[in-house]
């Protein structure tokens, strides 16, 4: 079994999870926005509000894509100010192997653990650093090559009209003066992920 399209199918689920748990625990919205399920045997909230359900499942069908045809560096959540200034980013870093096939077997198992670990890890973060009161919205970023950021940005597969892929300005995916915070990596049979988080620096 190929590693990426393994790759594609695990790593975009769990996308699609780490985007509401950041959400939730980072007070992107009220809690009342969110309900509970489970998922990698721990308790997760869900974002319930349609235009964000749908913007995320257009953000996780183009992940799923690049990743089927390893074409993604990074995946970033980016939280914005109301002045729609980036003051916190979650990057996924994701380098995934492309020279072998994987032994089922002795795969998933791992891959589940190191996964439900960074969920955790997320949360623990939020447990020690309290979620910046200025928070008011977040995207969904890709770091990809350049050719297939240029093709994303025009295929109509992939960009609907409602929620459509462009290249970002520099002001809106940088976090001026940030500060970087490790959080989590882990290396399975689907390659290497990294997670750390840019963030405005407080003063005092």
């Amino acid at each position: 079994m190929e590693v990426c399209k393994v790759a594609a199918d695990i790593y975009s689920e769990f996308m699609e999870v780490a985007i509401n748990i950041i959400l939730y625990w980072r007070n992107v919205y009220p809690a009342g926005a969110f309900e509970k399920g489970k998922i990698y045997n721990i308790p997760v909230h869900i974002a319930v509000h349609p235009e964000v359900q749908s913007y995320i499942e257009n953000c996780i069908k183009i992940i799923h894509k690049l990743i089927e045809n390893n074409e993604v560096e990074q995946v970033v959540i980016c939280i914005f100010d109301r002045t729609l200034k980036p003051i916190e980013q979650f990057i996924f870093d994701i380098k995934i192997p492309t020279i072998h096939t994987l032994d089922e077997n002795n795969c998933f198992l791992d891959v589940e653990l190191a996964l439900r670990s960074f969920c955790l890890k997320i949360a623990t973060f939020s447990g020690i650093i309290e979620p910046d009161p200025l928070a008011f919205c977040f995207a969904v970023q890709l770091h990809t090559k350049e050719s297939t950021g240029a093709a994303l940005a025009f295929n109509e597969d992939v960009a609907d009209e409602k929620s459509p892929w462009i290249e970002a300005d520099s002001e809106h995916v940088t976090v001026k003066g940030g500060v970087i915070v490790p959080l989590r990596a882990a290396t399975t049979c689907l390659g290497k992920m990294q997670l750390y988080i840019i963030r405005t620096k407080k003063e005092g």
